[in-house]
């Protein structure tokens, strides 16, 4: 007796996920295991995992020739979690199961030789796919439910083994899972991290640079001696972040599932701050290996991506940053074809001034002119072009060390970083834009108007400095933001004055 099967599964490629049909012909001829449609190593190696799981489930697998066909046959397979619906498609066309049951449902799932079902990367948007196309159900591996459920307008089935989704399909019972309510989940989201800008004695200036640039998504670059508390201030910038949204928790949780960095019964609940070191690869960072998942870059979307010793990083890397920062999407290209990751971060970077880290104090630094000048070089170009705030930091004195009074703290921030942002978010409605660092040219003319006298300084600054254009918009933009903090519409000369100051002067070294 000839006997076909088919059943849907899905997998990735890079962000993108795909359908894919997996087909049994279980036939007569001399007994064998065949796979076609592209499989990738990690699939062929899914015969063994197969034929170990369904024997040690109970069932019998077939002495006769098996023939999977994963379609379509011209993009490559690459997940594991093409196992289930392999083995479900055999155990179907052999009669162990009714091909009715199978109707509308979408499998996915990794399998062990005893038969249980392992947890994949990327259930999510497999998930948020299988619903946008119209499925009615999917079945998951227990340890990826949770994800699962977070996808409205699909019911999700969870499965622990083989042998337990074979008997569910059969008695029509399988086990619905409650789907997660996020939005309460983000309100009971524990903020408490046991730091606090209040930990931070001194630098009120650079607090206030720190608020700004988290106020309208400014990337930040922090530049001052060892000691002076840069790392300090860019590690508490979680702690003013505003809370994400309902549509940025699924975004970013999207992308750890693809990772494969999605904790158990976890969503990402608060913005990612990643903190890669110097060492680090330009495929890490930017994302693409083999298997192509995504860098640190993509890690941090919706977050910080904070580069510590930013003057240590490799100067190719450093010049990676720079389409990203522009676009907020990074594509990457392979033989096999191109995918597009997100990346909407705010950049925080931190650097020493020099080599040893002292200048300009001369009492401390001697390090030549030239040296300097090396060092600094290190950081120009377009991705300095692209950083909208520099902070200067210097030693906190000790009289500042000795005072009760600590300055601003997390709290006071973030309510004022929340109230900045809510003028944004009702200036930007029904665009695609939510900070003012993400305006375009034809926003600035509309939200940025500038009196004569404050467009007069503006254009003298742009002259002396030998602005680009880039930087003369930058300026009106972080004048904007701080204009948006003090809850002012219009924006006056001290705003870009101010503005102004967050350019670092060592950097026209």
């Amino acid at each position: 007796m000839h006997m076909i099967c088919k059943v849907s599964s899905a997998d990735l490629f890079g962000a993108s996920v795909f359908d894919v049909c997996v087909e049994a012909d279980v036939a007569g001829g001399l007994p064998g295991f065949y796979m076609v449609g592209l499989p990738s190593n990690e699939v062929r190696e899914a015969k063994e995992r197969v034929i170990r799981a369904i024997v040690n489930s109970g069932f019998s697998f077939p002495a006769r020739k098996v023939t999977i066909n994963l379609s379509p046959a011209y993009i490559p397979k690459h997940g594991s979690g093409l196992d289930l619906p392999i083995a479900v498609s055999i155990l179907a066309a052999m009669g162990e199961l009714d091909p009715a049951s199978l109707k509308g449902k979408l499998f996915i799932g990794e399998l062990s030789l005893d038969g249980s079902v392992n947890k994949v990367r990327g259930a999510l948007p497999i998930t948020a796919h299988a619903a946008g196309a119209d499925y009615s159900a999917i079945v998951l591996p227990e340890g990826n439910a949770f994800e699962g459920a977070a996808v409205e307008g699909i019911r999700v089935h969870k499965t622990s083994s083989l042998k337990e989704i074979v008997s569910d399909l059969n008695c029509g019972r399988e086990k619905d899972v409650d789907h997660v309510d996020i939005e309460a989940m983000l309100d009971n989201a524990c903020t408490e991290t046991g730091i606090d800008f209040a930990d931070i004695y001194g630098q009120e200036s650079a607090k206030k640079a720190t608020l700004t640039a988290v106020s309208g998504f400014h990337n930040i670059l922090y530049i001052g001696p060892p000691g002076a508390g840069k790392s300090m201030m860019a590690r508490r910038i979680p702690t003013i972040f505003s809370r994400m949204t309902r549509s940025e928790c699924i975004e970013v949780s999207m992308i750890y599932s693809i990772a494969g960095m999605l904790e158990d019964e976890k969503l990402i609940l608060e913005r990612p701050f990643r903190a890669p070191d110097q060492g680090i690869t330009e495929a890490a960072l930017i994302g693409g290996t083999s298997s192509l998942k995504p860098g640190e870059i993509t890690l941090a979307h919706r977050g910080v991506l904070f580069l510590d010793e930013f003057s240590q990083f490799k100067r190719n890397t450093i010049d990676m940053l720079r389409a990203p920062l522009e676009n907020g999407s990074i594509v990457i290209n392979r033989v096999s074809g191109s995918t597009e990751f997100p990346c909407s971060f705010m950049l925080a970077a931190a650097t020493n001034p020099c080599p040893c880290g002292h200048y300009p104090d001369r009492r401390f630094c001697s390090c030549t002119e030239s040296e300097v000048s090396r060092f600094l070089s290190r950081i120009k170009g377009p991705v300095l072009d692209r950083i909208d705030i520099c902070v200067g930091m210097s030693k906190v004195n000790a009289e500042d060390l000795r005072s009760a009074a600590n300055g601003m703290t997390s709290k006071d921030m973030r309510e004022m970083a929340d109230k900045a942002i809510n003028i944004q978010k009702k200036r930007f409605a029904g665009s695609s834009v939510i900070f003012n660092s993400q305006m375009n040219r034809h926003m600035i003319k509309e939200f940025c108007v500038l009196d004569k006298d404050t467009l007069s300084v503006l254009n003298k600054a742009y002259e002396r400095f030998n602005m680009s254009a880039r930087g003369w918009y930058k300026v009106i933009k972080v004048a904007r933001t701080l204009a948006d903090l003090e809850e002012r519409e219009r924006i006056d000369k001290k705003d870009v004055l101010e503005a102004l100051g967050y350019r670092n002067d060592l950097l026209d070294h």
